[in-house]
């Protein structure tokens, strides 16, 4: 290699690029934009990658635990009330879903501490919040609980289901608050089970299809004209 014979008071130093500060709001805009993008993909033809766009609630899901526990560790120590205030739910509820195993019961307090006095109000109210939803994504969306392969209840709706079925006809206002996809789970389960068999499966394409005839990914300059 030969001698660098170039002056160095001949030569500029380069500035340093200031680093850029992008906030919070602007990258929640940013990643809307990508989602919204992934859309339209998938709208452009690709039915295989329907599947796949549906398991993105199970990312979301996983992020947002990490988030929170970032909050909830120091220095900012954020209480499960403040926490649950920020997301619309009660502190129980927050800490139910995104506390660690050792912060929080195998079962839903309001069904310990109630014991055999419970409500079917409140059999009602727990059994919405741990419904696993459709498509049924890979955790519990109440409590964390990570469903097995073959399976779709969290330790609380294996306790909760059965006893709001044999009592359903003590509260019938209580119960025409549950959705026809909830009610459907309360009485026939197993068909939440297939159709989150049916999800996998499909999320798992054998061949990578053309994307040719898509619209890009990523417009990081534009702005996003979806409405």
């Amino acid at each position: 290699m030969s001698k660098n014979t170039v002056k160095p008071g001949l030569t500029p130093r380069r500035a340093k690029r200031a680093k850029r500060t992008v906030e919070n709001d602007q990258f929640d805009a940013f990643v809307r934009r990508i989602l919204r993008a992934y859309a339209r993909r998938v709208a452009a033809g690709d039915i295989e990658a329907l599947a796949m766009l549906t398991m993105l609630s199970s990312e979301v899901d996983s992020v947002l635990r990490q988030a929170v526990r970032g909050l909830r560790a120091k220095p900012y120590s954020y209480s499960w009330d403040e926490i649950g205030q920020r997301l619309g739910v009660s502190r129980q509820a927050a800490q139910m879903r995104f506390g660690a195993k050792s912060d929080r019961p195998t079962l839903d307090r309001r069904i310990t501490e109630a014991g055999m006095g419970v409500t079917v109000a409140t059999l009602v109210e727990v059994f919405a919040e741990h419904f696993p939803g459709s498509p049924v994504p890979t955790m519990c969306p109440a409590c964390g609980y990570a469903y097995p392969l073959n399976a779709v209840h969290c330790p609380t709706t294996a306790t909760v289901r059965p006893l709001l079925f044999n009592r359903r006809a003590e509260d019938k206002a209580a119960v025409s608050r549950l959705t026809p996809d909830q009610l459907a789970f309360l009485h026939d389960p197993k068909s939440v089970l297939a159709n989150r068999k049916t999800v996998r499966q499909k999320a798992l394409p054998a061949t990578c299809p053309d994307r040719t005839a898509a619209p890009d990914l990523f417009d990081l300059l534009g702005k996003d004209t979806t409405p």
